[in-house]
């Protein structure tokens, strides 16, 4: 896989602001090469779970309702 070094050097950016880390150029290839396999393997769950046709778990609402009194 390849990226931009543009893209690269924001994720160095993200890294040392965000969670004060520096790394070096081929620790921050492979952060780089595992969030886009991470998010790749997010959309192929999805996309297989809307296309199979099978009934899916319904999400449940987070916020409790109010109790009138």
């Amino acid at each position: 896989m390849k990226l931009k070094p543009e893209t690269l050097e924001k994720l160095r950016a993200i890294l040392k602001k965000d969670f004060g880390q520096e790394v070096n150029d081929q620790d921050l290839h492979d952060i780089a090469f595992n969030l886009v396999s991470y998010y790749d393997a997010l959309s192929r769950f999805y996309w297989e779970d809307i296309t199979s046709g099978r009934k899916l778990i319904e999400p449940y609402d987070t916020v409790p309702e109010r109790q009138t009194t």
